[in-house]
């Protein structure tokens, strides 16, 4: 059953990874985006997203920790 563990925390760790690749050009982008523009609104909901989708990818990546067995 660690094989399953392991393969799991491996596409979780990749996901986690391009999450936080997404959300660095995110925050980058809105930098560059006029003040008032409902872009703004888009790209705030955007990233919010990917700090929400961020943060369930870490627990996750946590509870697989967890079953792994110890050494």
């Amino acid at each position: 059953m660690s094989w399953w563990v392991k393969r799991q925390l491996a596409r979780n760790v990749a996901e986690l990874r391009q999450a936080r690749a997404d959300l660095a050009v995110a925050d980058e982008m809105s930098m560059a985006l006029p003040e008032g523009e409902a872009d703004v609104e888009a790209m705030d909901r955007h990233r919010r997203d990917l700090r929400e989708r961020i943060a369930r990818l870490e627990a996750r990546q946590d509870s697989l920790l967890d079953r792994l067995p110890r050494a």
